[in-house]
């Protein structure tokens, strides 16, 4: 590789802003993978980038009290998402976790995509990339799917008082229209209860 593409790179990332997310195929017009790995190998010893997982960096935001401030899984996952230009919706636990109905931090969290199906290891937690149909993206609002997920992983025979008095502050500040429009795509009996709640 070139010094002049070395130069690119470290331009590129030096010009950029804290928080900002890389991967490794950004750089692919700037000379082979091997040399490029190289180069942000080399970029994360001088401590301007930090490897998150597998081909993905961050120039980490800074702060003078806390120390470095890394972004949340949720923040990866929309990135990869934006990267690959798919869909995702969280499910399971971390839709529950998301809306505050548990405290317990996932340490796998699930996604629902029309993308690639895969894991990626961030630390000790990993994001799971779930391939799935695409009428499960019907729903377009993403607080009515977070909703419609904790709801689904609840199950019907699940749903405690305590469970419908927390969601019910979500389910509150879905609008109107959204509901209207959107909520026929549910199972039926997550429309009455959906139904039920929004209009208590």
């Amino acid at each position: 590789m070139s010094e002049t593409s070395k130069n690119k790179i470290k331009t590129k990332i030096f010009k950029s802003s804290r928080g900002e997310f890389f991967f490794a195929d950004d750089f692919r017009n700037y000379g082979t993978p091997e040399n490029i790995r190289l180069t942000l190998f080399r970029l994360e010893n001088d401590g301007l980038i930090e490897r998150l997982a597998h081909g993905i960096y961050i120039k980490p935001k800074k702060d003078p009290l806390l120390g470095t401030i890394y972004p949340s899984i949720e923040e990866i996952a929309k990135e990869i998402a934006k990267r690959d230009k798919a869909r995702i919706a969280p499910t399971g636990v971390l839709a529950l976790y998301l809306l505050g109905l548990t405290t317990q931090v996932p340490l796998k969290a699930v996604y629902l995509t029309d993308g690639s199906q895969r894991d990626i290891k961030i630390g000790k937690r990993t994001i799971k990339f779930k391939r799935t149909v695409p009428k499960s993206f019907a729903i377009k609002d993403e607080l009515l799917q977070l909703v419609v997920s904790a709801f689904k992983e609840q199950g019907q025979e699940g749903l405690s008082e305590e469970f419908l008095r927390t969601i019910k502050h979500s389910v509150k500040k879905i609008e109107q229209q959204v509901l209207d429009s959107q909520l026929k795509y549910a199972p039926v009996w997550i429309q009455k209860e959906i139904t039920k709640l929004y209009q208590s």
